[in-house]
């Protein structure tokens, strides 16, 4: 009975009892209501709800040392003796989608990730080809990587084998130097095969690291390997950083690539290379991967998958509150997401709005950190108050533009540069006024 549940918490609050409306909050808390919903049924205001529930979770934080709130004060109750048992009588009919803090890509069975179907469509179709290569570009958090991951799930229900080689993991003294940067390529990969490295049988220091390396693609890893491999290279813009390895590495792409218009084994790889923003190392036209194969460019989502998206967090927004938020962070898909999971949490539109720019926002620590980015580069902070102020008044310098770019502050309006979204134009001109 819901007195037992109530006795529990009085006992854990005493010598305080809890108060009528604490009741309420408490009681339809555990039947999974949202507090704008309490406030609704039982004729409160909603911020005094709120505040009720806020008090509430602290003082039963306070009572048993650990963290309580709305979202797991059932559990911990739960793990309390016999009388929680009475908390079956509270069926989370009401209870919001159980959901995690947006940040890192979305799995396969994700109900947040929004398909853009015909590029999907395309990029399955290219990974089947053979030698089949498709180049996935976009700035940070813009959902490449959930991309990825469905690309890699429908190539292994195909037969391939998914391999990936996230340059993040590399060690920095590997980028000083062609021949170690080629090798732990090689060992990487055959491991993820289930192969035992065998560089050595193979590596001639007279042919050359990138000889050798094709050598041991073709003779020994794709040999050995009676499916197709899946070879994923994800952030690959991490190479530009190193023009004179890029120089080496970036081409063997493209020759694995062609290859394969002549040679059965090498048919045998198909490849996906991911990354933040164009190529600003020198390459001859001849030799660049980035103008083979299938570009994919991630737009930023439009306003029915804005709508989708919203709907996937138990949302009904306004056709005005859609319009409004998706004025204020564009269709940039994080941003979104952690709009709606601090909506989900009972913030309000108007509320998110009017704190989004501020240090008291829900982007602050977003905001934050990519600030810190901008001032360890300090050329690019010059830059991007140009930009901020729209006072460009001749072309920046191409690296600069890019970098700026990868970390998703700007974009390209025709041959125009301009902030990516109301948010970082309110936010950083504050910073660089």
């Amino acid at each position: 009975m819901p007195q037992s549940v109530l006795s529990i918490v009085n006992d854990l609050l005493s010598p305080h009892q809890l108060s009528y409306v604490q009741e309420i909050v408490f009681l339809r808390s555990l039947e999974g209501k949202r507090y704008r919903e309490i406030a609704t049924e039982s004729g409160y205001d909603y911020d005094y709800v709120k505040e009720v529930g806020f008090q509430l979770w602290q003082s039963l934080s306070n009572a048993l040392g650990r963290k309580v709130t709305k979202k797991n004060v059932r559990l911990i109750l739960a793990e309390l003796d016999s009388p929680a048992n009475s908390l079956s009588n509270f069926p989370l009919i009401a209870s919001p989608i159980a959901i995690e803090f947006p940040g890192g890509p979305l799995s396969i069975d994700s109900k947040f990730y929004i398909e853009r179907s015909a590029i999907e469509a395309l990029a399955y179709r290219e990974i089947l080809k053979p030698g089949g290569l498709v180049r996935i570009k976009a700035p940070q958090q813009s959902g490449k990587t959930s991309l990825v991951l469905r690309l890699m799930a429908y190539a292994e229900s195909n037969g391939l084998i998914p391999v990936v080689l996230n340059l993040q993991s590399a060690d920095r003294r590997l980028f000083s130097n062609l021949n170690d940067f080629l090798r732990w390529l090689c060992v990487l990969v055959s491991r993820q095969l289930n192969l035992e490295p065998q560089l050595d049988e193979y590596w001639d220091e007279e042919s050359g690291s990138k000889l050798s390396c094709n050598a041991y693609f073709q003779m020994y890893l794709l040999a050995r390997i009676e499916a197709g491999v899946l070879l994923i290279f994800d952030e690959v813009t991490l190479l530009f950083e190193y023009p004179e390895l890029a120089q080496d590495v970036l081409p063997l792409f493209r020759i694995w690539h062609e290859s394969a218009a002549q040679n059965r084994t090498w048919q045998k790889l198909r490849l996906i290379v991911v990354h933040n923003t164009e190529l600003y190392v020198p390459l001859k036209l001849n030799q660049s991967p980035f103008n083979v194969g299938l570009p994919i460019e991630l737009p930023e989502l439009n306003i029915e998958q804005v709508q989708t998206l919203a709907q996937q967090y138990g949302l009904e927004l306004s056709s005005e509150e859609r319009h409004q938020l998706t004025e204020l962070v564009g269709g940039h898909p994080y941003l979104l997401q952690v709009a709606f999971y601090w909506l989900q949490q009972d913030w309000s539109i108007a509320e998110l709005l009017e704190a989004a720019p501020t240090p008291r926002g829900i982007y602050h620590t977003d905001l934050e950190r990519l600030w810190n980015r901008v001032q360890q580069h300090p050329n690019l902070i010059d830059a991007f108050k140009a930009i901020l102020s729209n006072t460009v008044t001749a072309p920046l310098g191409t690296i600069t533009t890019y970098k700026l770019e990868s970390l998703g502050l700007i974009k390209r309006q025709g041959n125009q540069l301009i902030v990516r979204c109301p948010l970082y134009q309110q936010y950083f001109s504050n910073y660089l006024e």
